[in-house]
């Protein structure tokens, strides 16, 4: 092969990686970080963000993947054909999927996870009222579930935000999709915790000194710092991963 075959060659290689990245970066737009749709696709965020650099290139399994979590074909994933796909958010398609019903009214429950609403409400304030044995059941799509929270079904739990401490972003009476997976604090984010059997979501911040510092968003509560020999009296139930309110959409929880 004669050396300007090879550089056409290598420039046609370049630019295939290129439509590949940018097809990839247009579905991220629609996602709440690049961590939850590397979740969604069974592979680490390190991973993913090197398809993203096109550092690497995701396998036949991996694009299948990808793009049954994304929603789009897989032939214009791998290869650009077809239209580009009309693209719905992970935050819309929650809206659609958390919901579907079919057209008879029932329901196939294999479907779906039925979580009640945990009677240990987590308190967002100073003073919890007493609560009420589980009344009410909320149901979830598994296959929701599992491509937008990036978790199996059964390690979800559902709590009850109480309380104002957390506003705007967490209000009294907020849902609050909890990853019961995650009770290591390994880095900044919001979780439900236990300390002296009352419930709290905060932001927790661990620290380089093996500390803990409880947040509030409403910045009328002061920060609590839990010293390192402390720590063992902070139960972590999981991280907070989505909150739902009443009359509001759901919202996706970041670091």
């Amino acid at each position: 092969m004669s050396q300007d075959s090879e550089t056409t060659s290598t420039h046609a290689i370049g630019s295939e990686r290129a439509a590949f990245i940018g097809r990839l970066q247009s579905i991220l737009k629609h996602w709440p970080s690049a961590d939850r749709l590397a979740r969604a696709t069974g592979v680490s965020p390190s991973a993913f963000r090197k398809w993203l650099r096109g550092e690497a290139e995701p396998s036949r399994e991996r694009l299948v993947a990808l793009a049954n979590a994304s929603g789009v074909p897989v032939g214009w994933l791998a290869n650009g054909d077809g239209p580009e796909p009309r693209f719905q958010s992970a935050v819309t398609t929650a809206r659609t999927r958390g919901t579907a019903v079919p057209l008879d009214g029932r329901l196939d429950r294999q479907d779906y996870v039925i979580l009640p609403k945990q009677p240990e409400a987590a308190a967002a304030g100073p003073e919890s009222p007493p609560a009420p044995p589980i009344t009410e059941f909320i149901a979830f799509r598994r296959d929701w579930v599992r491509s937008n929270l990036g978790i199996e079904p059964d390690q979800l739990t559902v709590e009850t935000a109480l309380g104002e401490s957390m506003e705007p972003g967490i209000q009294n009476g907020d849902l609050l999709l909890v990853d019961t997976t995650d009770t290591h604090v390994h880095s900044f984010g919001v979780y439900v915790v236990e300390i002296a059997g009352e419930r709290l979501v905060k932001r927790v911040q661990p620290r380089l000194d093996g500390s803990l510092t409880l947040i509030s968003d409403n910045p009328a509560y002061e920060a609590e710092h839990v010293p390192p020999g402390r720590t063992n009296t902070v139960q972590i139930i999981g991280r907070v991963l989505w909150t739902c309110g009443p009359t509001r959409s759901g919202r996706w929880e970041r670091g």
